[in-house]
C-alpha cells in the first residue's frame, strides 16, 4: 500500500470511528430518555397531579396505542422552546420533551392545542406519529389519549398531512402558527385547510364548539419539512 493510500485509509478509518461513536452516543441518549420517562409512571399509568407537584410545567400526558408515544407534555410560555432539549427534570436531553405552543392554553382554553415533539431516528418521541400516513394504521388507531391536568381526554383523528416551515412572507398555510385559535370561525377555517392537505379523508367533522389538538414533528420529505396530526376531543 502506497503512502497516499495509507493516508486515505487511516483518514477513512478515523471518520468511520467518529461517526460510529456519534451514532452510539445518539442511541444511548435516546434509550436514557426513554428510561427517564418510564420512571415517571406508576406501573403502566401516570398520576398527573403528583407529576405536577414535581414539575409545575407539565400540562398533560399523551399516549398513542402500539407506538412509543407515551410522554408528558410540558409548557413554558415565557420560554416557549425550553423543553426542546430538556427532560422532565429540566436536565439536558437530546430528545427533549413534547411541549405545547406558548399561544395554546388549556385553562382558557384556546380551541387548538398545538404540541411539538422531535422525530428521533431511534423511533422515539413523535417519530411514530408518521405512522398515520398509512390509512391502515389510522383505521386501527382512530383515537388516542391526551389527558391534561384539567381532565382526561380521548381524541379522534381528523386529518394528517405533510407541510413545511415557510418563509416569513409566504402566504402558504402555516398550521404551526395556529396555536392560539379562540373563535369558532377561526377553528372552522383551520380545520378546512388541514383537511384540504390531508393524506386521506377521515370523514370526521369538526364544529366551532369542538376542542382540537395538533401534533407536530419534523419530516424529511423536503427542507424544513413537517408532519402534523389533527384530532378532536370526543370524550
Amino acid at each position: 500500500m502506497s503512502v497516499p493510500q495509507k493516508v486515505i485509509f487511516f483518514v477513512s478509518l478515523l471518520v468511520l470511528c467518529v461517526s460510529s461513536g456519534v451514532l452510539i452516543h445518539y442511541y444511548a441518549q435516546g434509550e436514557k430518555a426513554q428510561k427517564d420517562f418510564a420512571s415517571l409512571k406508576v406501573g403502566s399509568g401516570y398520576d398527573l397531579s403528583e407529576l405536577h407537584k414535581q414539575n409545575s410545567d407539565i400540562v398533560g400526558w399523551i399516549r398513542i396505542k402500539d407506538t412509543k408515544v407515551d410522554y408528558p407534555v410540558m409548557q413554558t410560555k415565557s420560554s416557549p422552546e425550553y423543553y426542546l432539549r430538556r427532560n422532565f427534570k429540566k436536565e439536558y436531553s437530546m430528545a427533549g420533551t413534547p411541549f405545547m405552543d406558548a399561544a395554546s392554553d388549556i385553562s382558557l382554553p384556546t380551541k387548538n392545542w398545538l404540541i411539538y415533539g422531535h422525530n428521533m431516528k431511534n423511533g422515539t418521541m413523535f417519530h411514530d406519529i408518521l405512522e398515520y400516513e398509512d390509512s391502515g394504521f389510522y383505521k386501527k388507531h382512530r383515537t388516542f389519549i391526551f389527558d391534561t391536568i384539567k381532565g382526561k381526554g380521548i381524541w379522534e383523528v381528523v386529518a394528517v398531512f405533510r407541510s413545511k416551515v415557510y418563509d416569513r412572507d409566504s402566504k402558504k398555510f402555516k398550521y404551526y402558527e395556529q396555536g392560539g385559535i379562540t373563535t369558532a370561525e377561526e377553528l372552522k377555517n383551520y380545520i378546512s385547510r388541514c383537511k384540504a392537505l390531508s393524506e386521506y379523508d377521515t370523514g370526521v367533522s369538526v364544529s366551532g364548539d369542538d376542542q382540537v389538538i395538533t401534533l407536530s414533528t419534523c419530516a424529511y420529505h423536503t427542507e424544513e419539512g413537517r408532519f402534523a396530526v389533527v384530532a378532536k376531543r370526543v370524550k
